[in-house]
């Protein structure tokens, strides 16, 4: 017998118990779904192997649609009300069973019955959660059904992305080409800041760092948005790195000035600067998917970075060899050590009980 026990009224909901039979079928197996129009042979008594079958199930789909207790016998009594309708039978024995999971599916529209509309014997039916499948969002809400069923959450195989691996690597370098003319501006502009006390001279550094990250990160975010699949998100992206890449770089600057002031570290302040800057923007994943992977690749640049350029290199390059390494880095360990997507085989109902 199954594993999937799936009651329903042929009068209202029989299309969808077909639809929702053969997408649980692909996933877990057509031998662990029980459907009377399928699972009774010829010469076998009806209730008999309906019994069987609720016994044996793990999980039980009551398919209720906008008629589920209002359909009528011939004496005019809601079929929902004799003691002899099947699908009472069936909602009652699979509530009376402790370790059976019952899942009011909800279609066509349909709201989950009132008290006083069910049988006294099918009242903790409205204990349980219901799931809607709505013919407007019929695949997301099918793939959560099936997510809830233990399989995976997808009803449909995710399509291969056609574009290399390499593409965000290049995306970052082109960003970064484009963007180092206006970023070094910003740069400029930011340095407009007094150096005549320490606070002064912190905040020269940071005002300095905060445009010219600000700038670079808003330009490199939208570069990749762009070469990707929803174009739409090419400003939403663009807005975030402008952010993002003025929190990094403010940090970095402060941390920079920082040093230089109190006892003339010039050296580990650019270093440890860019090590912080490196390590924000890594984390804000404008370069990269993975949090850990950008943090520690734009920590480790950065200082690169910082020590090739400390005492040595002044103005546009003091800032874009450190932010070409950082961005690389961060760009080229994501390419790198991506893993290929290897979904999880999906589990049988019986399979996940076993689990547990």
């Amino acid at each position: 017998m199954g594993g999937i026990f799936i009651s329903y009224r042929r009068l209202e909901s029989s299309g969808y118990a077909g639809r929702i039979s053969g997408i649980l079928a692909s996933r877990f197996g057509s031998q662990n779904i029980f459907m009377d129009v399928t699972g009774i042979g010829a010469g076998r008594k009806f209730r008999e192997v309906i019994d069987e079958a609720l016994n044996a199930c793990d999980y039980f789909l009551a398919v209720i649609g906008p008629q589920w207790t209002t359909v009528r016998n011939e004496k005019g009594t809601p079929r929902l009300h004799d003691p002899d309708d099947h699908v009472r039978r069936e909602v009652g024995a699979a509530l009376a069973r402790p370790d059976v999971n019952v899942i009011p599916v909800l279609v066509g529209d349909a709201r989950m019955p009132a008290y006083d509309e069910l049988p006294p014997d099918l009242v903790d039916l409205r204990a349980w959660q219901a799931v809607e499948l709505s013919e407007r969002h019929w695949d997301e809400d099918m793939a959560q059904l099936v997510k809830d069923l233990g399989g995976r959450s997808d009803p449909t195989p995710k399509p291969v992305d056609p574009r290399p691996a390499a593409i965000p690597l290049v995306a970052v370098a082109l960003g970064l080409l484009v963007a180092a003319g206006p970023a070094y501006a910003a740069y400029k502009a930011g340095l407009t800041v007094k150096k005549n006390t320490d606070a002064e001279t912190v905040a020269h550094f940071a005002a300095g760092w905060t445009g010219f990250w600000a700038v670079l990160s808003a330009v490199v975010a939208a570069v990749v948005a762009a070469v990707g699949a929803d174009r739409r998100q090419i400003v939403p992206q663009a807005v975030r790195g402008l952010l993002l890449g003025a929190l990094a770089g403010a940090l970095g600057g402060a941390v920079n000035g920082l040093f230089r002031v109190h006892g003339g570290n010039l050296k580990p302040g650019i270093i440890l600067g860019f090590a912080v800057t490196g390590a924000v923007f890594g984390l804000s994943r404008i370069a990269g998917r993975s949090l850990a992977i950008g943090m520690v690749g734009g920590a480790a640049a950065g200082a690169l970075g910082g020590f090739l350029v400390a005492g040595n290199i002044d103005g546009f390059m003091s800032q874009a060899l450190p932010a070409a390494l950082i961005l690389m880095g961060i760009a080229v360990l994501q390419t790198v050590s991506a893993p290929a997507e290897k979904p999880a085989p999906a589990l049988t109902p019986l399979q996940r009980l076993e689990r547990h």
